[in-house]
């Protein structure tokens, strides 16, 4: 529903759109780069004219402070379900059951929480001494000092945030891990799978990959995680973090910093979307960048809204192979000429997305841990370079108010878990 000040526009179907419309949408959206940029829903507003006798004539509608409050106070979807570029249709998501079209449930953890469990197999290596397992001393004080600050913050936490886990039939141990840990914190869950299933939570949700659900599929199953999420849950959430199965995320934290002043005031600017992360510079053109899947990254309901009715229907949605996060990166920042990201820093220039378990973060680069923490020299380099982010390591990297480490495992979780929530030893 598109108002200006005397009568409204109802736009029911895409499909019938007169073919004039269409044609100016499509040579506007693809062939201007001005207008490539600015969000679907402000291209549909400059080129419908009124058809309901309404205005002068058929008079353009301006943009007004009037269509600005409904862009604010409602959500006008303009694409329906199935109608996306080279994404399966729902009736493709197969429940628990057979049934065709399923949608699972997103509250399905908070309804149903699952115990932390420690079996005994693991109980040695999950209960050693504070730093005496895989995260050294160095690691276990950062970890502590995370705890200490979650426990004595102030700060709000109030929003919505829909974690989106990818993952397979072959990862339950970690999803299961996931479950019993940070998975219950968020307000809404989905793992993203190769078949539904009610005991694990996860949901089959295929994508158009040749490569199915394999590692070489990722970016087709990344585009059709965020066309399910914009279908189904985008009026109840406001933030959206996607990420694989071997993050630990720290969910309070992450809660804070999306509620912060600073993303607030971003996500409100006008060409400007909360889109948070960790900057990585391109492996192969040293000039451009994406934020990093490894910790995951996170988008406002504003940036998924727009994302998806924008680049995810045009810009390269054939593109195939396993980097998800530089597609997703790439298509991104189509949606802005303003800087796509918003920076995650804290107020003293740590970091809260990593990319690497703690002990790396903690003792780089000191230490030495392969190719993960080369690519993070790199990055910060870079980020150095072009934004002039100060280069940190160790304590004045890790930030207290950290939101996610990668690369870790099951055992690893409930160790996490252990160390920031329960007795800690």
């Amino acid at each position: 529903c598109i108002k200006n000040e005397t009568s409204y526009l109802v736009v029911q179907d895409r499909h019938r759109v007169p073919a004039w419309i269409a044609i100016t949408i499509f040579i506007s959206f693809n062939l201007t780069s001005t207008s490539y940029n600015r969000s679907p829903a402000l291209l549909y507003r400059d080129v419908f004219k009124e058809s309901s006798g309404g205005g002068e004539g058929g008079s353009r509608i301006s943009i007004s402070s009037a269509t600005k409050e409904i862009r604010r106070d409602s959500i006008v979807k303009l694409i329906r379900p199935g109608n996306h570029t080279n994404i399966p249709p729902p009736e493709s998501h197969i429940g628990p059951n057979g049934e065709k079209g399923y949608v699972h449930n997103p509250k399905f953890l908070i309804e149903h929480p699952k115990p932390f469990t420690i079996h005994r197999d693991l109980k040695q290596q999950i209960c050693l001494p504070p730093g005496k397992g895989v995260e050294l001393p160095e690691g276990y004080a950062a970890l502590h000092k995370i705890r200490n600050y979650m426990e004595t913050s102030k700060e709000k936490r109030d929003v919505k945030l829909f974690c989106a886990t990818y993952t397979y039939s072959g990862g339950i141990d970690k999803t299961t891990a996931i479950s019993e840990t940070w998975g219950k914190k968020c307000d809404g869950l989905l793992f993203a799978s190769d078949n539904s299933n009610l005991e694990t939570g996860h949901m089959h949700l295929p994508s158009n990959s040749p490569n199915g659900f394999t590692y070489k599929g990722m970016v087709q199953r990344t585009r059709t995680i965020l066309a399910y999420l914009y279908d189904n849950f985008l009026d109840d959430f406001d933030f959206f973090h996607i990420s694989g199965d071997d993050v630990y995320l720290i969910v309070e934290n992450l809660k804070e910093f999306l509620a912060s002043d600073r993303v607030k005031e971003w996500d409100d600017t006008e060409g400007k979307y909360a889109f948070s992360g960790f900057v990585y510079q391109h492996h192969k053109y040293r000039n451009r960048e994406y934020l990093a899947g490894g910790s995951g990254y996170t988008m406002s309901k504003k940036m998924l809204k727009d994302f998806v009715e924008g680049p995810l229907q045009t810009c390269d949605p054939m593109r195939n192979g396993p980097e998800e996060d530089i597609a997703i990166s790439e298509c991104a920042q189509k949606l802005t000429t303003e800087q796509y990201f918003v920076d995650s820093r804290d107020a003293v220039g740590a970091y809260r997305y990593h990319q690497c378990p703690v002990q790396h973060h903690a003792t780089f680069p000191t230490r030495e841990w392969g190719i993960g923490t080369f690519l993070l020299g790199k990055a910060l380099k870079y980020q150095e370079k072009k934004y002039g982010y100060p280069v940190v390591y160790k304590d004045a990297y890790i930030s207290n108010s950290s939101v996610a480490f990668h690369r870790i495992s099951a055992a690893e979780m409930r160790r996490y878990e252990i160390f920031l929530y329960l007795d800690g030893h």
